[in-house]
């Protein structure tokens, strides 16, 4: 490129001809050197997923290689805590200076800000609720991070195990989060907790809310997943998906109880699709997907 410049600085020289071919040589390769870091910017903020069907190996990313970037990713640091399963292990938790405690607290000043200065609107075409202004947040990875769980399983879920983890209110809170909640307290927001958990997991759920340092909440603003007590859920129980699930009771929160989400957190897309919130807020988590 340098050269071409030179070229370009003597073009009186040059015949006219020459100087279109190095002219456009030149605009060539200022478009490609933009297009590339274009797209070096756009491939650094996703990884593509591997195709569902791959056709070879090399289209899959090794998973040995996943889960030691997960663990970097998290700051993977090791404690003297025993796992509360048989105690045979001891726990890992993230670094309060890792890039995922960096990137959670600039997802959560972009949230501070919104919630200071709430604009109205729905990302969902029914009009906005003018009711008493509201958060809504999911738990796991939302409210509290599951990562000593993951490390403990080797990234592999199962119920009986992570049951001994909830019922003993084991999770650290996800950083930064329980501030930004007592914050929105403080600004008149009543909040809500939405998860999958299972109506029996209420009990060690509202424990560890609390030993994270989020506020206290009425029991009937905290839904767990109990679809024969949901009247809201009668079009899809007892199979409701996800979206279905959390969607469907965002709508109660609001048509029901006569609240405005103004603001949806989650980890998950499903946690967010389906409308029913004036702006959704989605929080880093490589570990695990959830249609």
């Amino acid at each position: 490129m340098t050269h071409i410049l030179a070229l370009l600085r003597r073009s009186r020289a040059l015949p006219a001809a020459l100087l279109s071919v190095v002219t456009v040589l030149g605009l060539l390769v200022l478009v490609s050197a933009t297009s590339a870091t274009a797209s070096n910017t756009e491939a650094a903020r996703s990884v593509p997923a591997p195709p569902a069907n791959p056709t070879s190996a090399d289209q899959i990313q090794n998973i040995d290689q996943v889960r030691t970037a997960i663990k970097g990713y998290y700051g993977d640091t090791p404690t003297s805590t025993p796992d509360p399963v048989d105690g045979a292990k001891t726990l890992h938790t993230f670094s309060l200076t890792g890039s995922y405690a960096k990137e959670m607290a600039a997802v959560e000043q972009n949230a501070a800000k919104w919630l200071a200065h709430p604009r109205k609107g729905h990302d969902y075409p029914v009009p906005p609720n003018q009711g008493p202004k509201a958060v809504l947040l999911d738990i796991d990875d939302t409210t509290l991070n599951t990562f000593n769980y993951e490390i403990y399983s080797n990234f592999a879920f199962n119920p009986a195990t992570n049951a001994a983890f909830v019922n003993s209110a084991a999770f650290p809170a996800v950083p930064g989060m329980p501030t930004l909640v007592n914050q929105a307290v403080g600004q008149g927001y009543t909040i809500f907790f939405l998860t999958g958990r299972p109506e029996g997991q209420r009990p060690g759920t509202v424990t560890n809310l609390a030993n994270a340092g989020y506020p206290s909440v009425p029991s009937g603003h905290l839904f767990l997943k109990d679809q024969v007590n949901q009247p809201w859920l009668a079009s899809c129980s007892p199979t409701c998906t996800t979206i279905q699930y959390k969607s469907l009771t965002r709508k109660h929160i609001e048509k029901d109880l006569g609240f405005d989400i103004v603001a949806n957190f989650g980890d998950q897309f499903s946690d967010l699709a389906g409308g029913y919130a004036d702006q959704t807020f989605k929080l880093p988590n490589p570990m695990y997907f959830l249609p």
